[in-house]
């Protein structure tokens, strides 16, 4: 899985070097960042994106990630294999945290014991399910051991910020918040959290990597573009995050920087029962069976989709067509992989052919403040879906709403929706996430979490299960993408686009784009 630590540690560090020198060491000491989401926790075991971003600031985890989300060191400089359940972690010497106490194996256990023990409906215990016990063998070795082979344990590991076990059990988001616990190794301490307001940070003088520039950092939160915009035009701020398309002539006066992020967009199918609920025949009465679970029909609402329009027309560079579950880059990803090609009259064939050449009635689900034009995307859709026969109409509601009725709102607990615009990444860059969570069979072994369409292929579990029991990279990389193919030849869901992200700066400035969005003042640099 690793063994080649010592080359990618090297790249590490040319590629360190390389920004050192392009850089002048006397830059300003104040960044103010203007950022979207709100800060929901100041638990660094809470599970969000937003708080993720702001908290890797002021902590750090046993295994970083490059631009690309894949894997290089952290807090530990080395991880192996000892036995196929078994991995060791080899940590960074002179770690010290921000109270001063160096950094041990026995705070490293702590960390990860505590957020696989966190309970509430937002934490990292799924990502940790395969540990079975963490145990020290040295002041510098940790020993983490799985309940059976887990290839991207250190990866998932890697989601696990590391604070001290001086902790103990009495820390709580009251003393996180109050920065009474808000202990990490990262380059910035943590120096206040006004809710809904900002969160400002501090250089860290004792961080063991490269020094910062910043000695201040300020993360404003404005939710509204238009908000963000006319903090960064007044010079209110320096950087804002998340700029839509559509602002940015308004902001020509600013460098402008993006990339493809992990987050997709997708369209969820109801494979699983014979009468879905939302979808009828053309006159509104009952069919006699459930279309979507026709491959023929899933066919044709594939191939009535035009992607490349709808990044052209709608999303306006706010995306990029995909037809995978993982952008290029990502673990996974299959360059030899495309989808069906745009063709109308073949997606009228096909329903044809299935015994729909009169269409049917579907109502499509879609939130309408969760990713970028949301029900805008849903509406285009639904309009080809028109051009082939099928009366499609559009429900779209907040998120909070759309979430609990598509995960329990139908009968017996079940998935209420009969297709859905969905959104998920590949958190650790890595396709087994997306494969276990909405591919595999629903309940199978535990996986399937997010598969609301309950699509279910016994060759494609296999592959999956495979993938998953095995230590050999090229292996399981091949697995992975043949289960890729496989299913999405069932147009088990059907990939839309990745969403992606982009930032607006003063001029003097320069980032490097990140495929998670995250906007980190240690990826900001002035000339």
């Amino acid at each position: 899985m690793w063994n080649a630590m010592s080359q990618l540690l090297g790249r590490g560090l040319l590629l360190g070097c390389l920004a050192v020198s392009t850089v002048n060491i006397a830059f300003a000491d104040e960044l103010r960042i203007g950022f979207k989401s709100e800060l929901t926790s100041a638990d660094p075991h809470v599970l969000n994106g937003a708080n993720r971003n702001i908290w890797n600031h002021v902590y750090e985890s046993l295994v970083a990630t490059d631009a690309n989300l894949r894997p290089r060191p952290g807090l530990a400089l080395s991880w192996r294999l000892l036995n196929p359940t078994t991995w060791e972690f080899k940590l960074r010497p002179n770690v010290k945290f921000q109270n001063g106490a160096v950094m041990t194996a026995d705070d490293v256990k702590y960390s990860i014991d505590r957020a696989m023990k966190l309970s509430g409906p937002r934490t990292y215990r799924s990502y940790l399910r395969d540990v079975e016990t963490v145990s020290v063998s040295g002041p510098l070795t940790l020993q983490v051991k799985a309940k059976a082979v887990s290839p991207t344990l250190p990866e998932n590991l890697g989601l696990v910020a590391i604070i001290p076990k001086s902790l103990g059990d009495n820390v709580s988001e009251e003393s996180f918040a109050s920065g009474k616990s808000a202990i990490g190794t990262g380059p910035y301490k943590f120096v206040a959290w006004k809710h809904g307001e900002n969160v400002v940070l501090a250089k860290n003088p004792d961080y063991w990597g490269d020094k910062e520039p910043w000695d201040k950092v300020t993360l404003q939160f404005i939710p509204r573009e238009p908000a963000r915009a006319a903090a960064l035009i007044s010079g209110g701020v320096d950087i804002i995050n998340d700029v839509p398309s559509n602002q940015e002539a308004s902001l020509k006066a600013f460098k402008l920087a993006s990339v493809t992020s992990y987050m997709l967009n997708y369209l969820m199918l109801d494979q699983f029962r014979d009468n879905s609920p939302y979808i009828k025949a053309v006159d509104g009465s009952a069919l006699a069976r459930n279309p979507l679970k026709d491959l023929k029909v899933r066919q044709a609402l594939a191939s009535a989709i035009n992607r490349d329009g709808i990044i052209k027309f709608l999303m306006k560079g706010d995306a990029t067509a995909s037809e995978q579950l993982v952008p290029k880059g990502f673990f996974g990803y299959d360059q030899t992989l495309k989808g069906l090609p745009y063709d109308l009259n073949k997606a009228k064939a096909l329903l044809a052919e299935a015994g729909y050449a009169n269409g049917f009635k579907l109502t499509m689900h879609c939130p309408n403040n969760r990713y970028i034009n949301d029900a805008k995307l849903c509406e285009a859709i639904a309009q080809v879906l028109n051009q082939i026969g099928i009366k499609a109409d559009v429900s779209t509601m907040p998120f909070s709403v759309f979430q609990t009725r598509l995960s329990t709102g139908g009968a017996n607990g079940d998935p209420e929706f009969s297709v859905a615009l969905l959104g998920t990444g590949a958190v650790t860059g890595d396709s087994s996430t997306l494969l276990a969570s909405m591919v595999r069979s629903h309940g199978k072994n535990g996986g399937g979490a997010n598969n609301y369409g309950r699509y279910s292929n016994k060759e494609v579990d296999a592959l999956i299960e495979k993938a998953g029991a095995t230590n050999d990279e090229k292996e399981r990389l091949e697995l992975q993408k043949k289960a890729t193919r496989l299913a999405l030849g069932d147009e088990a869901v059907i990939p839309l686009q990745h969403l992606n992200v982009a930032w607006a700066m003063k001029k003097e400035l320069s980032i490097v784009p990140r495929a998670d969005g995250f906007t980190m003042a240690t990826d900001i640099r002035k000339k």
